[in-house]
């Protein structure tokens, strides 16, 4: 090696060698750049079997489990369909052909009536008990009168309905706070009128005043209560619908995965670029060169 460099004039590929291997041993440990080659080999190798093995496990289905379980997942999704389906046909469907036939009209009518005492709110407001003239006291009796009775009537024929006319076991009033109890004043409605225009008595004000009252609350609660058991079949049919939806797309196919492959597959040709330009290093390849003629010798 000394004379090689002792040589200044010897322009031979071999003197060319062993200068650029001994001014790279002078930087770079030679164990060091061993280390970093045989790491390089190493990764390339398990990048390869890490595509292979995905390959098998990941991406065939034949071999792979996702590739086993897709069927599994197939038949559950199919069964799930049918049974969606069927109770849809023979339960839901028939509740609600049931509904809007014979009570979604007379549900929209009690709507109606209890919209009808609650539009005289601002006019019951506004009585002075103790001035005569804010109030005609017949007006009120027959206000009274004509709007509690219409409702009585159309909850009366709701009630009807359901307790006699429905082919099935069900309550209109979902809410437990929408009681009968709650109507109670229609059991008393015509009894109460019939006796304030008996007397027409301009006292009785605060009497018809606290019964608009018991009216009002029964219209607020008929207005909550009484759309329920069609909105509750509104949104049945509509998580029915999105069931359905999703499970029509049968059957299932996998996922494709195979980009993953394909990235793997660019990181592999990086990698083995890096390798080859890092070992063909005119530093490298000389440093190399000298250690395995070393090894040789």
């Amino acid at each position: 090696m000394n004379y090689y460099v002792s040589q200044g004039n010897d322009e031979s590929e071999i003197a060319r060698r062993y200068v650029n291997a001994v001014e790279t041993r002078n930087r770079v440990a030679l164990s060091l750049i061993s280390d970093i080659i045989d790491h390089l080999e190493k990764l390339v190798t398990a990048y390869q079997r890490l595509k292979g093995m995905l390959a098998i496990d990941l991406i065939e289905l034949t071999t792979s489990v996702p590739g086993q379980i897709y069927p599994s997942v197939n038949t559950i999704v199919q069964q799930t369909q049918d049974s969606l389906a069927e109770f849809s046909s023979q339960i839901v469907d028939k509740f609600t052909d049931y509904y809007e036939h014979h009570i979604d009209i007379l549900v929209t009518n009690l709507v109606t009536s209890a919209k009808s005492i609650l539009s005289y709110q601002f006019y019951f407001a506004n009585i002075d008990v103790n001035d005569a003239e804010s109030y005609d006291i017949s007006d009120v009796i027959e206000i009274i009168n004509s709007t509690g009775n219409t409702f009585c009537k159309d909850l009366d024929f709701i009630r009807d309905a359901i307790n006699t006319g429905a082919n099935f076991s069900t309550k209109l009033f979902l809410d437990r706070t929408c009681e009968d109890e709650e109507f109670g004043f229609c059991l008393r409605i015509n009894v109460f009128v019939a006796r304030m225009k008996r007397e027409n008595n301009s006292d009785d004000i605060e009497e018809l005043l606290r019964f608009y009252r018991r009216m009002k609350v029964s219209a607020t609660n008929a207005l909550k209560c009484a759309p329920m058991y069609g909105t509750f079949l509104t949104k049945v049919q509509t998580w029915l619908k999105l069931g359905l939806t999703m499970n029509s797309s049968l059957p299932l196919q996998p996922a494709d995965r195979r980009y993953v492959l394909k990235e793997l597959e660019d990181e592999l040709q990086s990698l083995k670029a890096i390798s080859r330009m890092f070992t063909e290093k005119s530093e490298v390849s000389s440093l190399v060169y000298v250690y395995t003629s070393s090894s040789g010798n």
